[in-house]
């Protein structure tokens, strides 16, 4: 009995022997790993390359990989030894983060995340430290990871960690989670994950390092009534301190509605029992939405469409890219006019213009001969006629008083190496012509004409800029930012890519989105205007031509109260893009669209609606 018992004590030592060995072997697997993924590596900006894009002069032979963070530092002054004179460093200070978004072979693109403020320049020669400068926290979901934590710390010193998560908001966040360790950015975007093999369980038994390009979603959210106003994110005042707008995790932020577990997640099924069913009518599928009223469909897609009140009738006009239809939205959807654009090309966005009750225009940005026209056309009945052809601008049509009248129209100069540029003027038509004119509008210099709303919604009486641009949501009052969201705005499937400069011995790539304009109208009755918008989320990077790089689409609602903005939703998440939005009779409208690939060419668009009272 004695041996046996000495026996079995023997072998629970070396078990924990064994244990304690194994666990210390995988935490320094993790921490090499780590260490090595996230080891500073030094380079300059080459060259501006688009708006908020520029290259680099690091590539995958530094280890650099896409969604790598790179910090914009200004070198500042020496710092002397003050008994032998060397100098041991700079007191670097970093103007902004910048995102890879393309590796190539000697340089990549990376895209600007965070200015540290709006007017911030990045000039070419300026110095860049991946993952240095950078704010950095620690979360431990599981529980019992100190050790990992204290290690983290002594592999990345070049990190400015935050002693409590409740700090500031941090620009990385390392997360352990029952799958593995993550780190993530401030908007919850997948940069790295180390997650154990099957069987270790959350030892870490295993490194399996997952790149940088993943994209994953936010953590579901419980689901929601109809119309939610939840998340409360920081006006400019609070941003100046550093938080981040709509990813505050101090602010106590709710995300977007995922779905996959929420019960009011949207199910494509006909009559709300028989999954996947659907019937076919006149060779049109026939998909059903049960959180929504379909109010028609038609077998086509759409990249852009625009709603307009003439007359006491609501009209929709959608084009895929190729042609134009426009439809009287009442109980269904009615057919009145079919057309296209006088200028041969590529469709990128239509805008509707009313100078005077009933006197109405179709505005049509086209893509041709490698740089942008414009048209625009006159609804006559059952026909567009062409007024005006080929303008060398972009033009839009805006709604200031929110009567659903489109009564201002401003136009943009197109910049190839920016495509929007500085100036923007108001365009009025005379004899058959455009007129320009100063703005009767304060702007400001970040300001685009596509994907914009010019309204009050702060309720003081005046107008200020909402617009959408590098998949945020910006407000502007004058040439003051009140407000800026998280990088989930957006995201629509009217896009172009263009040679910079076709004359150049190297090529420079410009990628641009034409998004779907915001709105604005009283949702709750107080008087002041809520913003109404497009959000997505899917990975942006993905082929063209493949798929849609959009997995799900919803309605984002912002208010402004008080000096801050209060964040919520309309509605459920729909696993399609939106390319059109409204609110008229009481009821919130969007188009949604299937979009057509290589490997699937069915495309259909969807008027949806859901009753706001």
């Amino acid at each position: 009995m004695k041996n046996f018992r000495f026996a079995g004590l023997a072998a629970l030592v070396m078990l924990l022997v064994t244990t304690v060995f194994a666990y210390a072997t995988a935490h320094a697997t993790v921490m090499e790993q780590v260490e090595k993924d996230f080891a500073p590596v030094a380079g300059i900006v080459v060259m501006a390359a688009g708006a908020d894009t520029y290259i680099i002069d690091l590539d995958g032979s530094s280890g650099l990989v896409v969604g790598d963070l790179l910090a914009v530092v200004e070198e500042g002054a020496p710092i002397v030894h003050p008994v032998t004179k060397k100098i041991l460093g700079t007191l670097d200070k970093p103007v902004a983060v910048l995102r890879v978004t393309q590796v190539k072979g000697g340089y990549s693109y990376a895209n600007v995340v965070d200015p540290q403020g709006d007017s911030v320049t990045i000039g070419a020669g300026a110095k860049l430290k991946r993952y240095s400068n950078l704010s950095a926290a620690f979360r431990d979901e599981v529980g019992g990871h100190e050790a990992m934590y204290v290690g983290l710390r002594r592999a990345l010193p070049q990190l400015e960690w935050q002693e409590s998560v409740e700090g500031p908001a941090a620009k990385l966040f390392f997360n352990v989670t029952p799958n593995g360790l993550e780190v993530r950015d401030a908007e919850s975007s997948l940069i790295r994950a180390y997650a154990p093999e099957p069987g270790h369980g959350t030892g870490y038994g295993a490194v399996r390092a997952i790149p940088t390009n993943a994209i994953t979603s936010p953590v579901s959210t419980p689901a929601r009534p109809a119309t939610t106003l939840a998340v409360v994110a920081p006006t400019a005042a609070v941003l100046a301190t550093g938080a981040t707008s709509g990813a505050n995790v101090q602010m106590g932020a709710i995300a977007p509605p995922q779905g996959g577990q929420s019960d009011s997640a949207v199910k494509y099924e006909a009559g709300g029992a028989q999954p996947q069913s659907a019937s076919r009518t006149s060779n049109v599928f026939n998909m059903e939405f049960p959180q929504f009223n379909k109010v028609g469909q038609f077998k086509k897609k759409t990249v852009m469409a625009d709603f307009e009140r003439v007359g006491g009738k609501l009209l929709l006009a959608a084009s895929d890219g190729g042609a134009i239809d426009v439809y009287v939205v009442g109980e269904g959807l009615e057919q009145i006019v079919k057309g296209d654009s006088t200028t041969m090309g590529q469709i990128l966005a239509l805008s509707w213009y009313q100078p005077q009750p009933g006197e109405t225009y179709l505005v049509v940005t086209v893509w041709s001969d490698n740089r942008i026209n414009t048209d625009l056309l006159k609804l006559e009945g059952n026909r567009l006629q062409t007024i005006v052809s080929g303008y060398s601008k972009m033009v839009a049509g805006f709604d200031l008083d929110g009567d659903m009248r489109s009564e201002l129209l401003l136009a943009q100069e197109f910049d190839r190496e920016n495509f929007y540029g500085r100036r923007v003027e108001e365009l009025k038509l005379l004899s058959g012509a455009f007129k320009s004119s100063p703005v009767p509008l304060t702007l400001p210099n970040s300001f685009q004409i596509f994907g914009a709303l010019l309204t009050d919604v702060t309720g003081d009486g005046q107008i200020e800029a909402v617009f959408v641009r590098n998949r945020r949501l910006h407000v502007f009052k004058g040439t003051e930012q009140i407000y800026k969201s998280g990088k989930e705005m957006g995201g629509s499937v009217s896009t172009i890519s263009y040679d910079i400069d076709p004359d150049a011995k190297y090529t420079l790539i410009n990628n641009v989105s034409f998004e779907v304009a915001p709105i604005a109208a009283d949702l709750d009755g107080d008087g002041v205007r809520e913003i109404i918008a497009v959000a997505a989320d899917g990975n942006i990077l993905r082929n063209v031509g493949v798929a849609s790089a959009i997995d799900s689409s919803w309605l984002a609602v912002f208010k402004y109260q008080n000096g801050m903005v209060i964040k919520g939703t309309i509605g459920d998440k729909l696993e399609r893009p939106l390319q059109g939005l409204a609110i008229a009779n009481g009821q919130a409208y969007m188009l949604a669209t299937d979009v057509g690939s290589l490997l699937d060419s069915s495309e259909s668009s969807y008027l949806l609606s859901i009753p706001l009272q």
